[in-house]
């Protein structure tokens, strides 16, 4: 911008001056307002004060004029005072009453008919009524009323004056400010606006009027040190430019450098992929292994590789996957064998860290260094398979290029090792826990037979017994001496006893061995409890043992092993009942959502958490003491537990040690189809 060129009005200094203005006008426009209110409003309460006051002078006046005429009943007297209030306009109203006697109303011809209470009730009035005493004595009383129309009137004319001189005022008031505004603001800014326009659009000569002391002054000379401050700028990038061009050149060799790295790293970390997901998704070692060596040659830039496995007992490496390795070089390399110490690959077993040849030319006497040549492989990297410190095997890539391996091909050899070592040890793993399941199995069969063939066995020559015995007893084959009845009822009860835990080891050998199958058929729960109950309330009643039975109308006909249910039963009854001295036993069956909820309670001695977590597993007793003493095998939980699982239910138990326990089982209401035991 050349000085003393014409300036064109700028929008954004007009803004402010106009925004100036405005506020300027405002605040004085507010101010003004607030004044003409505050006026008119005092000027209604003066009003409202002096019209009070009159129609109080007017009762005084009425308070010395009116007690002789009305002692004296002088009504004339009394209606020319009357006449002589009205002379103020503002009352529209005047009553005297000798006693309930008026003696003379007047009123505004608008209010003929209206009456003193109409006046009293509406705010347009005031209203107001006194008495008239005479020596002490009440004559009469006056009552007056004053319109509150006079200060409307009066008011409207002091507003209408208040209002046009606000007016004439804020007038006066906006022109000023305008003026002033733009001469002393709105033309600075402007002239300051276009010199700051002419230094963005690259004029740095432009004029800058740094006369003013003002604070626009002190702005236009802040633009003036900016506009130094610039071209020392251009002055400092023109001689960076050199620099900076040369530096971008250099950075984008090193961004090019750093691509190429990360790419290398991303192909790394997308080969460690898949190399770890065939670890942990395939036993078959052959295959992991041979995607482990394919990956380990391709990024370390060679071109073949091998994985071997260690057998300790032999001390020697196993070749168990190559990539790109001709049939010769594997024959030769079986040939020479993998004995600890003597290959790179030997070396590297014995100190436990990569072992590399940079140039095989230089160790002629290496056991494969002939066929090596013949290939063209030059340099070899040799690194261990390490599974905590114990040697799992190796892995080893060739090159033919001559040369020292790069620190990170070597670290990332080292990481694929470590991922071939872990799939060795995995398929090792695999292979003892198979031979082990197979032991297992033939076992467990071994162990099924055995116990029903025993129990098979046992049953049937303790059958026989048992039916001697009865026979004995019953006195079939005649008298029998009270002595040998005692012994004999106990040579019964011990052989029952013992025929019921032969029964559970057969029923276990059974569900061990799957050939135990529920009979699935239209069973009602009321009935299994109530022939529970009767089975058992001997046994309860032995012990002076209260046995209560709950079974709520909701639990309907079901559908399952009815003689297995009521086994279940039987079992955790009879243990309540034979663990509990004194107190009760209680059985409860409820239904819900399509399941019977059943429970067992006593108030025996209870059980210790550790008892809860194994009181369901097989050959489990609570207490050696105790069980001895009450007798048992630890099989009748275990088998109840299997029963109610097979029917697709669960079993639990909830006890506190001295406050007896509870033992709960749900069952499905209708059971389908048998589960399978797992």
């Amino acid at each position: 911008m050349q000085n003393g060129s014409p300036t064109k009005p700028s929008p954004r200094v007009s803004s402010i001056s106009r925004r100036f203005s405005y506020a300027l006008i405002g605040v004085v426009t507010l101010m003004l307002v607030g004044f003409a209110a505050f006026a008119i409003f005092f000027n209604v309460s003066k009003m409202e004060g002096e019209l009070e006051q009159r129609l109080n002078k007017s009762l005084e006046l009425a308070q010395i004029s009116l007690p002789k005429p009305l002692w004296n009943v002088d009504k004339d007297t009394v209606r020319d005072f009357v006449k002589s209030l009205f002379l103020d306009k503002s009352i529209v109203y005047a009553k005297v009453l000798w006693g309930n006697l008026v003696i003379t109303e007047k009123k505004h011809k608008k209010f003929e008919q209206k009456d003193f209470s109409y006046f009293e009730s509406s705010s347009r009035f005031i209203a107001k009524a006194s008495d008239i005493m005479h020596a002490g004595q009440k004559v009469g009383t006056i009552q007056l009323v004053m319109s509150r129309e006079i200060i409307k009137k009066e008011l409207i004319v002091n507003i209408s004056v208040i209002v046009n001189l606000t007016l004439v005022i804020i007038a006066g008031i906006s022109v000023t400010s305008v003026f002033i505004t733009r001469r002393y603001i709105s033309r600075p800014l402007l002239e300051l606006q276009n010199s700051a326009t002419a230094i963005a659009q690259g004029d740095l000569e432009a004029f800058i009027d740094t006369s003013s002391s003002d604070e626009i002054g002190s702005l236009a000379k802040d633009l003036d040190v900016m506009r130094d401050s610039i071209k020392q700028l251009f002055g400092e990038l023109s001689d960076s430019k050199d620099k900076l061009e040369e530096y971008s050149r250099t950075l984008e060799q090193k961004v090019e450098v750093r691509t190429q790295e990360l790419a290398r790293s991303v192909e790394e970390l997308k080969a460690l992929g898949e190399v770890s997901q065939a670890v942990s998704s395939t036993l078959d070692l052959q295959k992991v292994l041979a995607t482990i060596v394919a990956h380990a040659a391709e990024l370390s830039g060679t071109e073949s590789g091998a994985i071997y496995e260690f057998d300790e007992e032999s001390e020697e490496f196993q070749l168990r996957a190559t990539h790109r390795m001709s049939e010769e070089l594997i024959k030769a390399i079986q040939e020479a064998g993998g004995k600890m110490g003597e290959t790179a690959l030997g070396r590297a077993g014995v100190n436990r860290e990569a072992v590399q040849i940079p140039d095989i030319l230089e160790e002629p006497t290496y056991p494969t260094s002939e066929t090596m040549q013949q290939e063209g492989f030059r340099a070899l990297l040799a690194v261990p398979l390490l599974r905590e410190d114990r040697l799992i095997g190796g892995l080893v890539v060739r090159r033919r290029a001559p040369g020292q391996f790069q620190k990170e091909t070597v670290d990332l050899l080292q990481t694929f090792a470590t991922q071939s070592a872990l799939a060795i040890q995995n398929a090792r793993l695999f292979r003892e826990i198979k031979a082990k399941g197979r032991e297992l199995e033939i076992a467990s069969k071994h162990k099924s037979d055995f116990l029903a063939n025993m129990s098979h066995e046992l049953r049937t020559p303790l059958n026989a017994i048992l039916g001697y015995t009865e026979l004995i007893i019953d006195k079939i084959y005649g008298e029998v001496p009270e002595n040998i009845q005692e012994v004999l009822e106990r040579v019964e009860k011990n052989g029952r006893h013992l025929l019921g835990l032969i029964n559970d080891v057969l029923d276990l050998s059974k569900i061990e061995a799957g050939q135990l199958v529920l009979s699935l058929d239209d069973y009602s729960m009321k009935e299994v409890v109530h022939t529970v109950f009767t089975s058992v309330e001997s046994l309860a009643a032995e012990k002076n043992l209260e046995l209560k039975v709950s079974v709520s109308p909701e639990v309907a006909q079901g559908k399952g092993d009815q003689q297995r249910i009521s086994q279940v039963f039987l079992n955790l009854v009879g243990n309540a009942i034979k663990f509990t001295e004194v107190g009760e036993v209680r059985i409860e069956a409820t239904a819900s959502n399509d399941n019977f909820v059943v429970s067992v309670s006593d108030t025996g001695p209870g059980l210790s958490e550790a008892d809860q977590q194994m009181i369901f597993e097989e050959f489990h007793q609570v207490d050696g003491s105790s069980t001895r003493k009450k007798g048992g095998t630890g099989l009748g939980l275990s088998i109840a537990k299997k029963i109610v699982e097979m029917h697709g239910g669960r079993i639990w138990v909830e006890s506190t040690e001295g406050k007896g326990s509870t033992f709960w089982f749900t069952l499905p209401v209708r059971v389908e189809r048998q589960k399978e035991q797992t």
